[in-house]
C-alpha cells in the first residue's frame, strides 16, 4: 500500500510540476497553442495525467 500512495504522490507531484511549466511556457510564447514546445509539453502533460488515471484504477 505504501509503495502505491508513493507512487501516486510523486505522479501527483510530476503533473503540478509540468502544469506551472506549461502555463508559463504559453505565457512566454504569447499564448500559441500550436508552438511546438507548448504542444510537446502538452502532450506530456497527457501522458502523465492518463499514467495517474491508470495508477488509481
Amino acid at each position: 500500500m505504501d509503495n502505491y500512495n508513493n507512487k501516486l504522490n510523486s505522479i501527483r507531484l510530476e503533473i503540478e510540476n509540468t502544469r506551472n511549466m506549461l502555463n508559463e511556457l504559453i505565457e512566454q510564447r504569447n499564448f500559441n497553442l500550436l508552438d511546438l514546445e507548448v504542444i510537446e509539453l502538452s502532450q506530456l502533460l497527457d501522458q502523465l495525467l492518463s499514467e495517474y488515471d491508470t495508477i488509481r484504477k
